[in-house]
Order: C-alpha cells, then structure tokens, then sequence
C-alpha cells in the first residue's frame, strides 16, 4: 500500500512528461528521416539520399566557414560574458537591499526578447540614423559602418549578445555568492588577508562550479544562436556572420533545400550535444 502512495505522484506526472517528449523527440525524428532524403522544394517528390545530403554539406566550403564563425562567436561572446558577469554578480553583492532598484536595471538587458534586442542594436549601429554614429560625429569622430565590414559586424554581434546575456551569469554568479559560507570571509580577515587575497583563495574557487555551470547553459545557446544575427546582420555581409543556424535556415528557406538544410539542423543539435557531454564530463573529473 505505501509502495502505491509513493508511485501515484509518479503516474500524475506522467501525461506531462509524455508532452514534452513528444514536443522534442517527434519534430528531431522527423529532422532525422529528412536529412536522408532528396527533398527539394523544385523536385515533385521525395527519394531516399542516404548520406549525400551530409557528404554535400561536410565538402562545402560555406559550411566550414559558418562552423568557424559560430565556434569563434561562441568563444569570444562566453569570454566576455563570464567576466563581465562575475564582474557585475560581485557588484550586485555589495549592493544594500535599498539598491534593489540598481540590480533591477542590470538585469533588464536579460528580459528584453532577443529580437527586440536586435532591433534595438540595429538602430544603434545604423550607420545613418544611430545612435554610436551620431555620438560619434559629436565628438568629431568619422562615422563607422558597423554592420557593412565583416570583422565590425561581427563584433557588433558579441557586444548585443553580450550586453543581453552578461545579467544571465551576473545573477548566477550572485546566487553563488549567497551560498559562501560567512565564516570563511570573516576567518580569512581575522587571518589578515586583503580583499583581492579574499577573492583569489576563497571566493574566486568557490564560485568556479557555479560559473561553470553558467558557462555550460550560454555555450549551448550560443552554438546554436540564430535570431540575434538574422535580425541584426543576416549573416552578412557577404556570409562574414553567418552562423550555422542561419546556414541551415537559408538551405531551407532561402534555397529550397529541405534535405542539406535539416543535415545541417542534424549536425547542429550533434554539436551542442557533444559540447555538452565533453565540457560536464571534464567538469565531473576537475571536480
């Protein structure tokens, strides 16, 4: 009778976990049997390819180059994220509960939408109406084509991203902070240590997992990123920002290319995954 009371909760769960993986499994199996055939939207019907569509892909020339990009925006955007977030987690930790209102406007960048996050840069790095230019020719600085040179573009893109997601880590970073045990702190003063030895040798080491774990969740987004650079650049110019998502998407929708762009899609979700189980399983060993 007990052992029924403990499974009952169980069996009511059951309806919404067969929900979600319904939700996630059906549309990737689906992805999954399209990446096999030669489905193109010119073509009246569809015939098995085997691996043709991924043969055709992997000895592309584009898709190496978007694999590049989306491996160097990964990096780059994490790099800066995780700084500047612990930077701004240490900062809202000082903060008294009467600042409250100064943690609210840091993280209002991580509650706008990303699309509307988009246009706000987009009008920003307008190089006729924006706003950077118009400062710019305030201060007798020559306007800047942001979004028409490939390595500007590209950085514009990390500074959108970044500015979104830095709150992202900042507040993971401060839930990490609340959980560092107070008496080490005040040990490691009574001890004689300064703050920047306080930081290095006890918060810095503490708060290392938690900062993985943040790292873990933005890289997975970020390998997979495609609203924020269709919008704000369109993986322009001429290809300079395109990241595999938005390679895949124009297969879809651009070429018509149903196969080659769910191989894409495939190889995506391979990417993220592996990512994923190499960066927890050399975190478990660290640990």
């Amino acid at each position: 009778m007990n052992l029924l009371r403990t499974k009952i909760p169980y069996l009511f769960l059951l309806p919404g976990i067969m929900l979600v993986l319904a939700i996630n499994f059906i549309p990737f199996i689906d992805t999954l049997i399209l990446s096999f055939k030669n489905s193109k939207l010119i073509l009246p019907e569809e015939r098995f390819a085997g691996f043709d569509n991924y043969q055709a892909i992997l000895t592309h020339s584009r898709f190496w180059h978007s694999l590049l990009i989306t491996i160097l925006f990964t990096f780059v955007s994490i790099s800066l994220e995780a700084v500047l977030g612990l930077c701004l987690g240490l900062m809202m930790n000082r903060l008294s509960p009467v600042n409250n209102f100064l943690r609210i406007l840091i993280l209002i960048p991580w509650t706008i939408p990303t699309v509307v996050t988009a246009k706000i840069w987009q009008w920003m790095f307008d190089y006729n109406l924006g706003i950077l230019n118009y400062l710019f020719e305030v201060a007798g600085i020559h306007r800047i084509n942001w979004l028409g040179k490939p390595l500007l573009a590209f950085f514009s893109l990390v500074i959108a991203d970044v500015w979104k997601t830095a709150p992202f880590v900042a507040v993971i970073v401060l839930a990490g902070l609340s959980a560092i045990p107070q008496e080490i702190c005040k040990a490691s003063v009574v001890d004689g240590a300064n703050n920047w030895q306080r930081f290095r040798f006890i918060t810095l080491p503490l708060l290392l997992p938690i900062l993985g774990v943040a790292i873990l969740f933005r890289a997975i987004d970020a390998l997979r990123i495609f609203d924020l650079v269709y919008i704000l650049t369109g993986g322009g110019p001429g290809g300079s920002t395109e990241t595999l998502s938005v390679y895949a998407y124009k297969l879809f929708f651009y070429k018509g290319d149903f196969g080659q762009g769910a191989a894409t899609s495939v190889i995506v979700l391979l990417l993220v995954a592996g990512f994923g189980y190499f960066y927890t399983k050399k975190t478990f060993e660290m640990g």
